[in-house]
């Protein structure tokens, strides 16, 4: 053979080999992947509201996280409406965040979306552990969406030291005695239309059924001798109660304690005719850089123990059947599989696209606004 020939039929037998070898390297790729490993990575990023959300769910979860995993915690602060748009650019690929907390609102466009990932009790463990009122509306097509976290309940909160008579139910706020004292929200706050949707249904109705909003509008607009103020943000309800110029408000219970615990004199009552649901839960968004730290995440931020202190903190229920809350809790906030079935649920399915309609109208009705 030839120095020619020769140097040609090893170059060919080099080439067979790398192809061979990449071959046998894709295989092992493809292997893996379907035996179900995850990449293993050293980070988690994940979106948490701001403020004083932020300071308890570090102080409950995400500081321990990273000391017993030594996985970085990287805390973006933020809101749904921030993060859905980007979620949404992404299409699934390549998210920005691992972990979210989002409001049910947000669940339900972004699972229609196809742009979260389900979550299972092989990944989340702790996931068989929380409430089926909570997780069914977080389920589509046999599929769980989201992890519920912590269980804000609207009610009202009152003035203890102006308010003779202490409310009972959502219709109790046209009573004359308030005259020039309620302060309610607009639905572009989630507070405002977590309200619309109890006064709804306290009427018999559901958003669905477009007589039953009807009705709710034309009740409200009874309200209009009563409202004081149209607060847009948790700072502004607080000073209107602090100065006293309302003396009652439709409010998240949790906020209501925390005034208490400051030295507000306020009190809190859940509706009989049904307080409504405010949740925050987790997810993972389709596309997450660290899947498996985001499930080993969301698992730990799903434990009993995790909530406990976080519900230690800010005074809210949470959706883990095995948490022990602390007495003082108990006394004060209705928490359980019974106490959740009987919520109201917005019906963001139906809410959502008539926002801009239900807001102009409840303008219309009240006279008020931003």
């Amino acid at each position: 053979m030839t120095k020619k020939k020769k140097f040609a039929f090893g170059a060919l037998l080099l080439s067979l080999t790398l192809i061979v070898s990449a071959c046998g390297g894709q295989a092992s790729n493809t292997e893996g992947a379907a035996s179900g490993e995850l990449p293993k990575t050293n980070k988690v990023v994940i979106g948490v509201s701001g403020g004083d959300w932020e300071k308890n769910i570090r102080q409950a979860a995400l500081d321990k996280f990273e000391k017993e995993t030594g996985i970085d915690v990287e805390v973006v602060t933020g809101t749904d409406a921030e993060w859905y748009p980007k979620l949404k650019a992404g299409n699934g690929k390549n998210a920005p965040y691992d972990v979210l907390i989002l409001q049910p609102d947000t669940i339900q466009r972004a699972a229609g979306a196809n742009l979260l990932q389900p979550l299972d009790t092989k990944n989340v463990p702790n996931l068989a552990d929380l409430y089926p009122s909570v997780e069914d509306r977080f389920t589509k097509d046999g599929n769980i969406y989201a992890a519920g976290f912590s269980m804000g309940q609207l009610g009202i909160v009152y003035r203890k030291d102006l308010v003779k008579t202490p409310p009972t139910k959502w219709t109790d706020l046209w009573n004359p005695e308030f005259q020039g004292h309620v302060a309610v929200s607009s639905p572009t706050y989630s507070a405002g239309l977590q309200f619309f949707s109890g006064l709804v249904h306290a009427l018999g109705g559901q958003e669905s059924n477009a007589a039953d909003v009807d009705k709710a509008f034309t009740k409200l607009a009874d309200l209009k001798q009563n409202a004081v103020a149209f607060p847009d943000n948790s700072g502004s309800i607080q000073t209107l109660l602090e100065r006293g110029d309302a003396w009652l408000v439709p409010f998240w219970d949790g906020r209501a304690f925390a005034m208490q615990d400051s030295g507000l004199d306020v009190g809190f009552v859940y509706p009989e005719d049904g307080p409504v649901a405010a949740v925050a839960s987790w997810a993972i968004p389709k596309g997450s850089k660290n899947l498996a730290n985001a499930y080993k995440l969301v698992d730990y931020l799903s434990s009993p123990d995790t909530q406990k202190a976080f519900s230690d903190l800010s005074l809210y229920g949470m959706t883990n059947k095995n948490v022990q809350y602390s007495d003082t809790l108990k006394q004060r906030v209705q928490v359980g599989e019974e106490a959740y079935k009987k919520l109201t649920w917005v019906d963001y399915a139906t809410a959502t696209p008539k926002l801009a309609e239900w807001t102009d109208r409840w303008t219309q009705a009240l006279g008020g606004g931003k």
